[in-house]
């Protein structure tokens, strides 16, 4: 939100889009929850500021929460990552799958520079084209995970194996196989491959994190976009809801009416709803004049008649999920499912905005993992009772599972380069941090991957 507003800069304008759809999870957050809460991690020299322009939002100090211990558990789990990259391509899961829901194709080849060959970062795809554009901001938004990691104090590792399509492992002296320029001599890695290596891990450290604190917390989830991907790869992983997992999540709800409930395994320990809203923060911003007025607009919003049924509806999908087996919770929650889906037809008339390619919408994926899902979950620590509990922690004699927000955020990315003059508004605010080294995207033309030229030859 601070970014979108300018309150605090960017170091590239590329992650824009992904800050306002960051920015409708918030609103949609504020319209289809009682309460919102936040751990309060910020940067310590910002935290006051950042409580105060939220103060809607009940910050939870992590010493009293016991969820420092969470946090040690996040960056263990984080650490056990090892990335590799083969043959120009993530070989490690964790990156691969996380890329894969992004929607986009990442690879490295070795490109000349001062007669020498440098292993290079590069989107597949044709320079200039949709595909590229999106690649650009999706790895903008990756680095930033690092700005975030160095300003909080944090130090990640990008350290990354190093493997060519041949097996051969790629170390000091290594000479590039047919290449066209010279004798292939090589001179490492370009910066950004391990500045990249180091914002994915402290990606998954926070994406861990904050899904093992909806567990223990018993709350819902809405993280930064590329933060809820890397979350339904570690909940598949974890839980054991197979590797197709959050493939199927991206491919069911691309394509599928929303209102839809789908069973996500054949245990029947998770389950999904879709629902498409209008992008909500787009309206706002009309109705403001400016994006600095959008979390008031909101507030002043949430309390019509649709919101308030919205909130009723999803809260007795949760329930219903909590307490009842999930046969029993399947039929009891259909008619609710249909009954939400047929509100959000008159939501998206009544708050989505006309374009010439219609009303866009995005759609909300809530991701319900039962107590019974998560026992392959880190061991988590005891609440403390000796303290106030927070007011949402439910009954805690009945455990409970929670749910995970997921959109498709290649699909939103489309949506709101569709949105037009409520585009022009989101954005008008951004400002870019003064001499900040920002990512310069690379495209590869995808006939040209496997291709050796004068100038490049491939991992």
């Amino acid at each position: 939100m601070q970014r979108v507003t300018g309150q605090v800069t960017s170091k590239s304008k590329d992650s824009a889009d992904t800050d306002i759809v960051a920015l409708e999870n918030l609103v949609q957050a504020i319209l289809l929850y009682d309460q919102i809460v936040a751990v309060d991690d910020y940067i310590p020299r910002y935290r006051e500021e950042r409580i105060s322009a939220f103060p809607f939002i009940t910050f939870l100090n992590s010493q009293e929460f016991n969820l420092a211990s969470i946090e040690e558990t996040a960056s263990n789990k984080a650490a056990e990552i090892r990335p590799v990259i083969r043959g120009g391509e993530f070989e490690n899961e964790d990156f691969k799958k996380l890329i894969e829901l992004l929607q986009t194709h990442i690879i490295c080849t070795w490109d000349i520079s001062s007669s020498i060959y440098y292993l290079t970062l590069k989107g597949l795809s044709a320079a200039g084209s949709e595909e590229f554009e999106k690649y650009g901001q999706l790895a903008a938004s990756i680095f930033s995970e690092l700005g975030d990691a160095t300003e909080t104090g944090n130090r990640t590792s990008g350290d990354v194996a190093l493997i060519d399509r041949y097996g051969n492992p790629i170390t000091k002296g290594y000479k590039v196989p047919g290449a066209r320029w010279g004798d292939g001599s090589t001179g490492g890695t370009t910066g950004a491959i391990h500045a990249f290596v180091a914002a994915l891990t402290w990606l998954s450290n926070r994406s861990i994190f904050y899904s093992l604190s909806a567990k223990y917390l018993q709350a819902d989830t809405f993280l930064y976009p590329i933060r809820q991907a890397y979350q339904q790869y570690y909940i598949s992983k974890t839980c054991g809801y197979g590797l197709n997992y959050p493939k199927h999540i991206v491919e069911h709800f691309s394509s599928a009416l929303g209102g839809d409930l789908v069973s996500i395994n054949n245990a029947g320990m998770a389950n999904s709803t879709a629902v498409d809203y209008p992008i909500f923060s787009a309206w706002l911003a009309k109705e403001a004049g400016d994006v600095a007025g959008i979390l008031q607009a909101a507030f002043q919003v949430r309390n019509e008649p649709e919101f308030a049924e919205a909130r009723e509806q999803l809260r007795a999908i949760r329930n219903a999920f909590d307490g009842d087996d999930v046969a029993t919770a399947n039929a009891h929650i259909r008619k609710v499912v249909l009954d939400l889906a047929k509100a959000s037809v008159y939501i998206r008339d009544r708050y989505g905005i006309q374009t010439r390619q219609g009303v866009p919408v995005t759609r909300l994926v809530h991701v319900y993992n039962t107590y019974a899902a998560l026992n392959g979950f880190p061991v988590l620590p005891d609440y403390n009772f000796k303290i106030k509990l927070p007011s949402f922690i439910r009954d805690l004699a009945r455990p409970s599972g929670f749910s995970a927000i997921y959109r498709n955020i290649s699909n939103d990315l489309s949506s709101v380069w569709a949105l037009g003059e409520a585009r022009d508004i989101l954005g008008a605010g951004i400002v870019k941090e003064k001499d900040a080294v920002a990512y310069n995207p690379k495209s590869e033309a995808p006939e040209y991957r496997h291709a050796h030229s004068p100038f490049k030859s491939p991992m």
